[in-house]
């Protein structure tokens, strides 16, 4: 199903885009922090579902001020790569599966990003973990009323919505750098996109991007493929970022290239 309508609404920090699926709406919030992050709401006739939270405080107010100009309860979070401000969400059921968990709690890596967020960026953050009432497993599950397929990752899962046609995973992104841990983690992204390619979702959702189409999968195809190469081919962490750099000099997210040349040298 291909999305109807979108429109984009200003807010005070970020902004917001509405998409009309004929029944379900998709609230795609654009928090324009310095980590590009995006957080999802879709809804009902009913109610709000949630994925997941804005860290920084600032954007944690307006997004709940945002949440109450709907008029919907907020029954449901699911939480898989951005967990935060959890004592904003007291009234909601929380969704993750148990690697999120796992990686959500000392000594997970979702929780020492976390950590070392909180070091840069002190007070400006609520890195509180929302409590998890709700383990959910791979395969299909429903959340207030919508049918989600949950897909496993290392740390965390992806999830799809067949009712509309929309893919959700961590980083994709338009002319952005990724975060790629190893050449395994680079291939199993090359299979991602190929996926995405047959499939063809109508939005691919990701937490460090607006919402994009699938014409941008050749674009990353072609970016995650040069990477892999130069990843072979380099000698350190700094001839591969220039090299990186070179070949994508308009792309955003230095500080996402730095993280995978720390991680693939």
């Amino acid at each position: 199903m291909m999305k109807k309508t979108m429109v984009m609404t200003p807010l005070s920090i970020g902004a917001v885009r509405v998409y009309d699926f004929d029944g379900i709406g998709l609230h795609a919030y654009e928090t324009k922090n310095p980590f590009a992050d995006e957080c999802y709401l879709f809804e009902t006739g009913r109610e709000l579902i949630g994925l997941e939270a804005p860290l920084f405080r600032d954007n944690l107010a307006e997004f709940a001020d945002y949440i109450r100009s709907l008029h919907k309860p907020l029954n449901h979070l699911i939480m898989a790569y951005h967990p935060g401000g959890g004592n904003a969400f007291t009234g909601s059921r929380v969704y993750a599966t148990e690697a999120a968990k796992k990686s959500m709690g000392e000594g997970g890596s979702i929780k020492a990003m976390l950590d070392n967020f909180a070091g840069g960026f002190g007070d400006k953050l609520n890195t509180e973990i929302p409590a998890v009432t709700d383990t959910i497993k791979a395969g299909k599950v429903t959340i207030g009323g919508i049918e989600f397929i949950v897909k496993d990752t290392k740390e965390s899962f992806d999830l799809e919505i067949p009712a509309i046609n929309v893919v959700y995973t961590h980083m994709v992104g338009h002319k952005a750098h990724n975060i790629l841990e190893s050449p395994e983690h680079i291939d199993a992204m090359i299979g991602q996109m190929k996926d995405y390619e047959r499939q063809k979702p109508s939005l691919i959702l990701t937490t460090h991007d607006v919402p994009v189409t699938a014409e941008i999968v050749a674009e990353k195809l072609s970016y995650l493929q040069k990477v892999k190469e130069l990843a072979a081919k380099s000698k350190d962490k700094a001839s591969f970022i220039a090299g990186v750099k070179a070949a994508f000099p308009d792309y955003a997210g230095e500080h996402f290239l730095e993280r995978s040349a720390g991680a693939l040298f």
